[in-house]
């Protein structure tokens, strides 16, 4: 039997009608919403996720740690990028030994793919925030008179109280900022992947290869070392000389171990200052760590079973100040806010104006340097007033 449906009525007609109207509506919503966070998700372009490379890192570490502590014993320096810089921002009374060091820093940017092999190009954040970022971190260096190698490795290598300071003040600052500028996702790195869980061991020929570096390195100091002895000890035109072939060869190495331990790369410093994101990578760590373990037991050894008690090309070690001001705390605050909003602090940049050239680096480099020379220029003209 056939029943016939009943002709609805108007007014059910337009309930009908209201709730397919109220339907569409949602499924239009719905369908607009992953278009918005697609594009909020490649709004830095397509993201990679950052490998933990600890092999890598130490080796970097342990060579940034041998030049650290080539320099202390044959010029008695400490060594510092931003003492460097500084020290040229003065005027066009540079030591020929800075021009030599920073010299050797951008051979390194220039030799590191031909000694290391083709190295990939690296993210680095827009223009304008490179500007603010490395104008924080020239004019934090000066104020706080140092930087992740002077006070991270040289400092708290002797133990500096002052330097263990400026190093927790900067390392917190750049945290914050990682955190509150999302710096991570500026340099298209994701955090949908645990980087903890993307170890990346070296290969045993890129690690045999570190070794001969560090070898090569330590090789040639030892020598420039033995040659100055030689001159009995006086400061004479053969051992200006040699100083001058050290600091070069100081500034390369150490420029070839930023590049082999990651820190050239601006995601990984951003990568190991976002503690609380699964980006985090903590292959800095361990170039800390092996930088900190060869310059406090070279140190050690060096004064106690070696007796060395004055660096070979120089009459006496160069000594620190060991009182924490306020200048040493914004300093170092200003330094870490600029580290953090584009992942470069000063011997990094330095090799990186040459390895990966670019507009940013660029811009980052002239406002570090015009940023230390403008701290340089006030400073002096406040002294002169008091």
């Amino acid at each position: 039997m056939l029943v016939r449906a009943s002709k609805p009525t108007v007014h059910a007609t337009k309930r009908v009608a209201n709730v397919n109207s109220k339907k569409n509506i949602t499924r239009s919503t719905i369908a607009r919403k992953p278009l918005r966070e697609a594009v909020i998700v490649n709004h830095h372009g397509p993201m990679v996720n950052l490998l933990f490379t600890p092999d890598a890192a130490l080796a970097g570490g342990v060579l940034i740690g041998a030049m650290t502590v080539a320099k202390r014993l044959n010029s008695g320096k400490n060594l510092g990028v931003s003492s460097e810089t500084k020290a040229l921002m003065r005027g066009i009374s540079a030591p020929a030994t800075t021009l030599s060091f920073l010299l050797g820093l951008l051979a390194a940017g220039y030799a590191a793919p031909m000694v290391l092999g083709a190295q990939a190009a690296v993210p680095m954040v827009e223009g304008t925030r490179a500007i603010v970022a490395g104008a924080l971190v020239g004019a934090g260096s000066s104020i706080g008179c140092g930087c992740t190698s002077g006070h991270g490795v040289s400092g708290i290598g002797r133990l500096s109280t002052r330097s263990i300071v400026a190093t927790c003040v900067f390392m917190a600052c750049g945290a914050a900022t990682v955190a509150a500028f999302g710096t991570v996702g500026e340099l298209h790195v994701s955090e949908a992947t645990r980087t903890l869980n993307m170890l990346a061991r070296a290969p045993e020929a890129k690690m045999i290869l570190y070794g001969k570096i560090v070898a090569a390195g330590v090789a040639i100091q030892a020598a420039l070392y033995a040659l100055a002895k030689r001159e009995g000890g006086g400061i004479t035109d053969v051992v200006k000389k040699l100083e001058l072939a050290s600091e070069g060869f100081v500034g390369f190495f150490f420029g070839l171990g930023l590049v082999v331990s990651g820190m050239t790369n601006p995601a990984k410093v951003a990568g190991f200052l976002a503690f609380t994101s699964k980006a985090f990578d903590p292959s800095l760590a361990f170039v800390m760590g092996g930088a900190l373990t060869v310059v406090i037991a070279s140190t050690y050894a060096a004064k106690k079973v070696f007796g060395i008690l004055r660096p070979s090309m120089a009459r006496e070690f160069t000594t620190q100040a060991k009182y924490i001001d306020k200048e040493l705390i914004i300093g170092s605050a200003m330094f870490g806010a600029g580290w953090g909003l584009a992942g470069i602090c000063p011997g990094p940049g330095l090799v990186n104006l040459v390895m990966n050239a670019g507009r940013e680096i660029t811009l980052w480099c002239l406002a570090f340097f015009i940023a230390q020379a403008a701290h340089q220029r006030i400073a002096a003209e406040c002294k002169f007033e008091e």
